[in-house]
């Protein structure tokens, strides 16, 4: 249903042929990836736990006279039914569900008005992908029917589990896989190689979940085993070994839980958090409409801008005017001397740099500042502490801070921190450039003019704007035709937001849409899992029964052994999203999008919400699992 959903929103008309289709295209096709990997797996998975009786019953036929071909041919056509089955259902569920998730779709956009549409391609693309995965799956079980003899076909769902051959080495290599991959989570700074310790760190933690899962608690129930002390008690022999062969069978199976309620965790996160700081973007930019020009405008581009916005019906403020230089990343030392940032380091922790006149200062706010000849002086943004001195040119200047500016950048909580820099002379202004610009292993044999520093100095131009928002965005849009070939650029509030709204809309409906599909996913897995254990269970307890196991001793087991189950992908849910926190913290940081007003609260509501999604699903398994054993 999900991946046709996803489709049927990639191929959509109104969405393509809009301003920003390409972009949310791009997005859905990242969810329609997701969703299908997902999808393949749980029919595998799935098909695992019907395995075994399938082949079973076919081997039951075979004996009867049926031949082999005929048993495949029997699953063939069961598979048949459940390609067409399933294709049917979920194409029209899809088709109803759009109808409630374009709506959301539009709202997350910025108030898009993309129209429902379900095309011919959709269906058959979402047919034949189904299809080629149900005659994998046909072909996978026509092998085994082929390759295993009758008899063993008959027993197919009465194997008997071996004991696990969990190494020492493996385990405590999954543990520090595990370690490792929390290390680095923790340990990784804002930096621009950030996104990759992160993906780094996910690997790490994946395999080494895998590792622990499966190896390494099985070597750690054999160490109990071995202590006969623990072992050998009512309340503990029952869960350590049924524990023991279950991690053999079904430890892929919790760590994928365990994996899968944390993907959800932290996509959830991730999406809500980037909905939410993006929804705030448009409050921390200080004007409506900014036009940026590597060149001063003249008289007659001027009266082109306030003819634009007539021709929109909208009114113009004055012109508020600044020449600065282009923000620049760039370090101080505790000496005072400021050099460009080259890549490395916290990103985030570095300051960005604009510098201007006095005279610039004036025209741009209205007032100026006085300094004397051996003083500078400095705007912070976000609280930023002021250094005390600067080199520049050279010379070393006391620093003045500046309390009151109207910064020409925005100032969210979440985006870097800004030092305008004020000088009293233009030349000091062309000292600043050539030291933020001079590499570092120039030793200052080399002679630097401003000629040689392309665009290094911007004009920036601002107004604030009246009127309605679909006649603001027209407006810029003619202002970015009319600036485009001399280089100018105009950023415009409404367009912004509108398009950073589109853009993170439809990341946050892919990812709640993801989470939805993630969670259906994991339930179904866990109640397979619950069930066909529950089937092989049952005859065990009933032979212990037998021998002396009363009921009550029977239901106080299977409660301790599920809580060991069920406890175990818990601890790893919450010790993974526990260490995801703070690489996510340091990917957002590098974004410029972490407000932790919005990102903790968000996290820990998503832990709690999906840790009682656990838990219930826990009671309802349980509850069934008990009824399986006990018939």
């Amino acid at each position: 249903m999900v991946n046709a959903m996803f489709f049927a929103i990639r191929n959509n008309h109104s969405i393509a042929t809009s301003e920003y289709g390409k972009i949310i295209k791009a997005v859905m096709v990242l969810g329609l990836v997701l969703s299908l990997l997902v999808g393949a797996v749980f029919i595998f998975y799935a098909n695992s736990f019907v395995s075994g009786r399938r082949q079973r019953q076919i081997g039951t036929l075979s004996m009867l006279g049926m031949s082999r071909f005929q048993g495949f041919m029997v699953v063939a056509w069961q598979s048949l039914g459940l390609w067409f089955i399933t294709t049917i259902i979920g194409l029209a569920a899809s088709f109803g569900a759009l109808f409630i998730a374009f709506p959301v779709l539009n709202q997350l956009a910025g108030g898009q008005d993309y129209r429902v549409a379900f095309d011919w391609n959709t269906v058959v693309t979402v047919g034949l992908i189904y299809a080629a995965l149900f005659f994998l799956m046909t072909m996978i079980e026509g092998f085994k029917i082929g390759r295993t003899s009758l008899i063993d076909l008959t027993k197919s769902d009465q194997k008997v589990a071996k004991e696990p051959k969990a190494k020492a080495f493996l385990g405590i290599t999954g543990f520090v896989i595990l370690i490792a991959g929390y290390w680095l989570a923790l340990t990784t700074k804002p930096s621009l190689n950030a996104l990759f310790s992160f993906i780094w760190a996910v690997g790490l933690v994946i395999v080494g979940t895998y590792l622990v899962m499966i190896v390494g608690i099985g070597w750690l129930l054999k160490r109990l085993r071995k202590n006969q002390k623990y072992y050998y008690q009512d309340k503990h022999f029952v869960p350590v070994s049924g524990l023991l062969f279950r991690v053999k069978n079904n430890g892929a199976g919790l760590a994928t839980v365990a994996l899968l309620f944390t993907t959800i965790v932290v996509a959830l996160t991730a999406a809500i958090s980037m909905q939410q700081v993006t929804s705030k973007f448009g409050q921390y930019l200080p004007y409506d409409t900014t036009i940026t020009s590597t060149q001063a405008l003249s008289q007659d581009q001027l009266k082109q801008v306030q003819q634009s916005a007539q021709e929109h019906n909208l009114t113009l403020s004055a012109s508020h005017e600044l020449e600065a230089t282009n923000a620049i990343l760039a370090n101080v030392s505790d000496e005072g001397k400021i050099s460009r940032f080259t890549g490395t380091g916290d990103v985030m922790a570095t300051p960005v740099f604009r510098a201007m006149t006095a005279t610039s200062l004036k025209q741009w706010q209205g007032q100026s500042v006085s300094l004397a000849s051996d003083e500078v002086g400095i705007y912070a943004t976000h609280q930023k502490q002021v250094p005390t001195k600067l080199q520049i040119g050279g010379k070393t200047y006391k620093v003045k801070t500046i309390n009151q500016f109207t910064s020409p950048d925005s100032t969210a909580p979440s985006g870097p921190s800004y030092y305008y820099l004020v000088v009293n002379q233009q030349s000091q202004l062309n000292d600043f450039l050539k030291d933020v610009q001079v590499p570092a292993s120039n030793d200052g044999g080399v002679q630097v003019s401003i000629s040689d520093m392309p665009d290094a100095v911007t004009h920036l131009y601002a107004y604030d704007v009246k009127g309605t928002k679909k006649n603001e965005i027209a407006f810029s849009k003619d202002l970015s035709k009319i600036f485009q070939q001399t280089g100018g650029q105009v950023t415009d509030r409404a367009d912004a937001v509108q398009s950073i709204e589109t853009v993170f809309g439809s990341l946050v409906f892919v990812g709640v849409l993801t989470a939805v599909v993630l969670t259906f996913t994991t339930v179904l897995i866990v109640y397979y899992k619950q069930v066909a254990e529950g089937m092989v269970d049952r005859q065990n307890f009933k032979k212990m029964q037998r021998i002396g196991l009363s009921l009550a001793e029977t239901k106080q087991m299977i409660n301790r052994q599920i809580r060991l189950l069920f406890g175990l992908p818990l601890l790893l849910l919450v010790l993974n999203a526990a260490f995801a926190f703070p690489i996510l913290k340091t990917v957002f940081k590098t974004l410029g999008m972490f407000d932790p007003t919005i990102f903790i609260p968000v996290m820990v509501t998503m832990m709690v919400i999906v840790i009682l999604i656990y838990l219930v699903i826990y009671w309802l398994t349980s509850k069934r699992y008990q009824q399986i054993v006990n018939q």
